[in-house]
């Protein structure tokens, strides 16, 4: 839904624009259907790969997860917050030492914030 969302946003800053028709000088209007079609194209363009990137890692994070708590016995917020680190490092891993620290730090923040919640509906 985000990667749609973001995507729609990105289709209406996209809309082509009338242009001038260089033999009457008048605009000419843009169809409908190149309006629409241009932003249907950014939706199925940014919605997936969205999509695509949390479902890896969401699976990263809960395999790393899982593997934490059986290696040292116990579920706790230091498991979730490792494996958020190590599930976004690895995410990140092929663009550089540079986003892949980000991407680590902004994963441990997100289990941060998970285990908070958890923490605050209990």
């Amino acid at each position: 839904g985000v990667g749609g969302g973001y995507g729609f946003l990105q289709g209406l800053k996209n809309i082509p624009q009338p242009k001038v028709d260089p033999i009457t000088n008048e605009l000419r209007p843009v169809p409908f259907k190149l309006k629409l079609n241009t932003i249907l194209n950014t939706v199925t363009k940014h919605g997936p790969y969205t999509g695509n990137s949390a479902g890896v890692l969401a699976m990263t994070y809960n395999l790393v997860d899982a593997i934490l708590d059986n290696v040292r016995g116990k579920h706790d917020d230091l498991n979730s917050l490792a494996a958020g680190f190590v599930s976004g490092a690895i995410f990140k891993s092929s663009a550089g030492i540079k986003p892949m620290g980000i991407s680590a730090g902004l994963m441990t923040v997100m289990a941060a914030a998970w285990c908070g919640f958890k923490r605050a509906i209990n």
